[in-house]
């Protein structure tokens, strides 16, 4: 299931264009707008993709001993024109499923969840946590040729504001922290490519890797209402997610300066502002993303027993992105 999520989702699309060989020689011009841009538009998205996890229907906030744990499976769409400018700026050709797509790109996430109340308070604390390394992709048959690595971590507060009863939905207050990582890589094989004009410099690259990465931090402050209906609880709520988040994208390879060194370089695009990572064997342009967004969620969750099956939906005001999940626990 992770193989596919993370092959077929949002990086198979981006590596089928890029391993195509669009680099045979690329104006550094082009190539900081197209990687900046597309990075800016994925560190827009990143605060709402670490909130996933943790989404139960039931507002009911119960003490010692009630607890429950499970698997959380979403994902948060990157609008298409972040595909449509990073294709025009390398000159390259985006599949069809992503030109005719309505709804964007899924960014997908998953986690492990468990929650539990605490002795003598009216809260309870949950905790998420969702990874996956290079070194797992080769334990399940790799991704074919790319290379994946992810980390979700969080927790969170919820405190009752209406326990809820025959008639009152329950309500609850909650803060959380999410801490999102990741990145994915793939090779450009068979080429011997250039960036022209980096700052009066010429990057040399030989079967270049193409590479991105993200990290954010993000607080997440939300309200939410539910009413047990028989074997279905539905909920909605609203809530603020502010994030810190930084995108980058760029090549992995042995890299050659056309008689330069690797500080003169370095330091010129520096000089010039641009937030870069830079040594002799790869090189990455990255975008910055600080603020603030609201979002409305809802859903409801099927309730056997002590198994229920919860899914979800939310819409970001300000990216006006959608977002879906689907949790499955044991709640006693």
């Amino acid at each position: 299931m992770r193989t596919k999520t993370y092959k077929v989702l949002l990086f198979g699309i981006i590596f089928s264009l890029l391993a195509s060989g669009v680099f045979a020689q690329i104006q550094f011009e082009d190539f900081k707008n197209s990687f900046s841009d597309f990075s800016g538009d994925v560190a827009r998205a990143l605060p709402q993709a670490a909130t996933m996890g943790l989404d139960w229907s039931d507002a009911r906030v119960r003490g010692f001993p009630h607890l429950g744990a499970g698997l959380t499976l979403g994902a948060v769409m990157i609008p298409k024109d972040a595909f449509l400018d990073l294709a025009d700026g390398i000159g390259a050709t985006l599949p069809d499923k992503v030109k005719d797509s309505k709804l964007g790109v899924p960014l997908p996430a998953y986690t492990l969840d468990a929650r539990i109340g605490i002795p003598f308070l009216p809260i309870d604390v949950g905790a998420k946590l969702g990874l996956f390394t290079p070194e797992m992709a080769e334990k399940v048959g790799g991704l074919g040729g790319v290379t994946a690595d992810y980390m979700l971590a969080g927790f969170e507060l919820r405190y009752p504001v209406l326990k809820g009863n025959l008639v009152l939905p329950a309500v609850a207050l909650s803060a959380e922290y999410s801490y999102l990582s990741g990145g994915v890589g793939t090779s450009v094989t068979g080429l011997d490519t250039s960036i022209a004009d980096v700052e009066g410099f010429t990057i040399n690259m030989d079967d270049p890797d193409v590479r991105f990465e993200w990290q954010t931090h993000a607080v997440d402050f939300k309200v939410q209402a539910s009413k047990n209906l028989l074997i279905f609880t539905p909920y909605v709520g609203g809530a603020y997610t502010y994030g810190w988040s930084r995108a980058g994208g760029g090549v992995s390879a042995d890299l050659d300066f056309g008689g330069a060194t690797e500080e003169e370089v370095r330091d010129a695009l520096e000089e010039a502002g641009y937030d870069i990572e830079l040594d002799d064997s790869s090189f990455t342009i990255f975008s910055d993303a600080t603020g603030g967004a609201l979002r409305a969620f809802g859903g409801f969750s099927v309730n056997l027993l002590i198994l229920r099956l919860d899914l979800n939906a939310q819409y970001n005001f300000a990216t006006q992105g959608l977002g879906a999940g689907l949790n499955v626990r044991v709640q006693l």
